[in-house]
């Protein structure tokens, strides 16, 4: 992996965009380095789950992806990716009585974004994922979230076909990650604000009503990353 770091680097160094300019010509611009990775998010060990304070309740979605790039393999870069989870089925006793189930989606707002400072050394900053190269990433997510076929002891409650947060909330992850294979996975955690919902419009406008239920600060997003692939394999950005 080390020499795979010195190649990109090298190549870095001669590409075009690092090319000194002729006298009397304007410098190219510098082409960023785009290095694509992908992860999964879940497994057996920890699923992607997400705890919703006020009722009490964990909602488990199954493996997801998160898919991007890396903006070089020195100091601190930028990092952007899709993420990709899909669908659950969520149960949930509201009014600590009432059983109800539904749909929840979680729809990203966009690509999630943020930094990553890369380290190496396996025996020294890179120690806690095992590998030879990692990164301290501070990524943030916004994503919406959409309810539907949501069922109150056990009789539908039409919600329409547009209920979701009327604002995305914000999952930051901040976590060591690898990046470079192979590796194990590794525990992230963020707490989030789920903000109200609207367009929760089906017989009547029940928005205030899940609002009240689901909507407020303390919610927690749990997950276990496991890295894919680095450079070789992946998607291209």
């Amino acid at each position: 992996m080390l020499t795979r770091l010195s190649l990109v680097l090298a190549l870095a160094a001669v590409s075009p965009g690092a090319a000194e300019a002729a006298p009397g010509e304007t410098a190219p611009a510098a082409q960023a380095t785009q290095i694509p990775f992908g992860f999964t998010l879940g497994d057996a060990q920890q699923p992607t789950t997400s705890h919703v304070a006020k009722l009490g309740s964990d909602i488990a979605f199954p493996p997801g992806t998160f898919d991007g790039a890396l903006g070089g393999l020195t100091s601190t870069v930028p990092i952007t990716g899709k993420l990709a989870i899909p669908p659950t089925d969520g149960y949930f006793v509201a009014f600590r009585f009432m059983a109800t189930t539904g749909r929840v989606e979680i729809v990203p707002d966009g690509d999630a974004a943020g930094t990553a400072t890369v380290h190496t050394g396996k025996d020294k900053d890179c120690k806690a994922t095992q590998t030879n190269i990692c990164a301290d990433t501070d990524v943030t997510a916004k994503v919406f979230i959409k309810l539907s076929d949501v069922k109150v002891d056990g009789r539908p409650l039409d919600v329409g076909p547009d209920c979701r947060t009327a604002q995305p909330a914000a999952v930051t992850i901040k976590a060591l990650v690898p990046i470079s294979l192979p590796a194990p996975p590794v525990k992230v955690t963020s707490t989030f604000t789920t903000p109200a919902f609207a367009g929760c419009v089906g017989h009547e406008d029940v928005s205030r009503l899940l609002t009240g239920l689901v909507s407020g600060p303390g919610n927690t997003f749990v997950s276990n990353l496991t890295l894919r692939c680095f450079s070789t394999g992946c998607k291209q950005p």
